[in-house]
Order: structure tokens, then C-alpha cells, then sequence
């Protein structure tokens, strides 16, 4: 089953932004916030949390193909 990724923003009434990734290991999730913030404007405050710091997933990719008659 693939793992659930939930990216979470609010806006205050003042205009500030939040942006906030949910299950997405690594140093991965910067990626995504990084489109928020060419959109959105100056970051003033950025807080890791314990996912990022956790491994990424290894990617495993087969090459080989798979004789149809097995």
C-alpha cells in the first residue's frame, strides 16, 4: 500500500501563510514546500520535524523481465 503524503496550509487573518507535510520522509518534503514558496514569498520561519530526520525510503526499480509463461 503506498504511504499517505497530506500537505496542509492555513492562512491567518493576517495573511500569513503555513505549510505543513505530513508523510513524507527526509529532506524530500523541502522539495514540495519549495513550489509553495517561489509562489508564495519570504519564508520567516522554518521548523523541521522528526519525519525529516527519518531515512528516506530506498527506491527499487526491476529491471529484469518477467517471462509471461511462469
Amino acid at each position: 500500500m503506498a504511504r499517505k503524503e497530506e500537505l496542509f496550509i492555513t492562512i491567518s487573518p493576517e495573511g500569513e501563510v503555513k505549510v505543513e507535510i505530513k508523510g513524507i520522509k527526509g529532506p524530500k518534503c523541502l522539495d514540495v514546500v519549495k513550489l509553495f514558496e517561489q509562489k508564495i514569498g519570504l519564508v520567516t520561519q522554518r521548523q523541521l520535524t522528526p519525519e525529516y530526520y527519518e531515512p528516506t525510503p530506498p527506491v527499487r526499480i526491476d529491471t529484469k523481465a518477467k517471462d509471461s509463461a511462469s
